[in-house]
């Protein structure tokens, strides 16, 4: 990866002649990759953050995919493929309950008021605390999740 940095000041197409042709040389060799960048105007700066992520994220997959790990898992992984078994086009079904299940808005004065409306009121994340005097369960949620659960107490 060759970096032109400050083309605020002097750009790749100012250079001398001789100085341009050592430059092309470099860019023109296989598998390089140029940018020209300014980090005062931050001209090109997104686009080389991109491609350097980018790269060393192929980067990364190209060692997992060298290591021996991979064909451990790979070879405990099956992606079933449904083949069908007679012409007949099965068309995506939904009960009529669930199409006629009311969708509640965030202003609908018959929907249940959660403890997130309650939050957003009281300033937002960071700024809200629970009284826990006064939300007990919530405390026994916060301990033994299964418990709260399997006791019913969810109400």
């Amino acid at each position: 990866m060759l970096v032109v940095n400050k083309i605020d000041v002097t750009r790749l197409e100012d250079l001398t002649p001789e100085n341009r042709v050592l430059v092309q040389e470099i860019i023109n060799s296989e598998g390089i990759f140029s940018a020209q960048v300014s980090c005062h105007s931050e001209e090109g700066v997104m686009e080389l953050k991109n491609k350097a992520c980018d790269t060393l994220l192929a980067f990364r997959v190209d060692n997992k995919l060298k290591s021996n790990k991979i064909d451990a898992i790979a070879n405990r992984i099956h992606v079933a493929q449904p083949r069908p078994r007679d012409n007949v086009v099965r068309e995506p079904f939904i009960p009529n309950a669930v199409k006629e299940r009311k969708k509640y808005t965030k202003d609908d004065p018959e929907r249940r008021r959660l403890l997130k409306d309650q939050e957003i009121e009281d300033g937002g994340p960071g700024v809200f605390n629970i009284n826990m005097k006064s939300e007990p369960h919530f405390l026994i949620s916060l301990i033994t999740p299964n418990l709260y659960l399997h006791r019913g107490l969810h109400s």
